[in-house]
């Protein structure tokens, strides 16, 4: 083999290690767009972060609420705490009626348990409607009657619908509270359909607001 052959040899065979140290071709467009995807829905979310803490402030401000005068279970940042909802007999409900007060205030409406306590003013011992706290008194918050034994009961044989329906308005006005917030369910004692049904109140007295 002349020197000839022997140098063109040699040079293909340098051109063929280059060529396998060659790096891939560029493809840096293919991995900058979902790079530049995630920076845009960066900036989205931060705009709409933003418009929405000015939202809340201005609500604030012109209507004393978060969400522009709009209240329901979901504005009420107490019902997004972690709590487990606990079963309740009629006698443990009873021990959550402000004579231990360091027991929160507990009151129920259709067998559901509310705590009140930020109303402490209402339903703390001594005020007027302390007499809701430690029992589901439904038959009172649909007859209005505040100052008979027999009306403080969840028995509601014989109300009228609009008195059922008291009750009902009631019920949400606690499921929807941005202070109070529920926390268990009472089991509550089977009515005997052979007892009296509670009658009438002719002296019926205003409910809390």
């Amino acid at each position: 083999m002349n020197s000839n052959n022997l140098k063109q040899r040699q040079r293909a065979q340098a051109g063929e290690s280059v060529a396998d140290s060659e790096p891939a071709p560029y493809s840096g467009a293919l991995h900058k767009a979902p790079s530049n995807r995630l920076a845009w829905w960066w900036i989205v979310i931060r705009i709409a972060l933003t418009l929405l803490g000015l939202s809340v402030c201005l609500s604030y401000l012109i209507t004393e609420t978060a969400f522009w005068g709009h209240q329901s279970k979901l504005t009420n940042w107490r019902n997004y705490i972690p709590r487990r909802q606990q079963t309740f007999t009629q006698a443990e409900l009873a021990k959550y009626d402000g004579s231990n007060p360091e027991l929160p205030l507990l009151l129920a409406v259709k067998g559901d348990v509310y705590d009140v306590s930020a109303g402490w003013g209402f339903y703390g011992p001594g005020s007027t409607y302390h007499i809701f706290v430690g029992r589901d008194a439904s038959r009172a918050f649909g007859t209005n009657c505040l100052s008979r034994e027999d009306h403080l009961t969840h028995d509601i044989r014989g109300l009228t619908p609009g008195e059922l329906a008291g009750i009902d308005g009631w019920h949400s006005l606690f499921d929807n509270h941005q202070r109070y917030f529920k926390v268990g369910t009472v089991v509550l004692d089977p009515v005997d359909p052979q007892s009296p049904i509670p009658p009438p109140c002719d002296d019926a007295k205003a409910k809390p607001n």
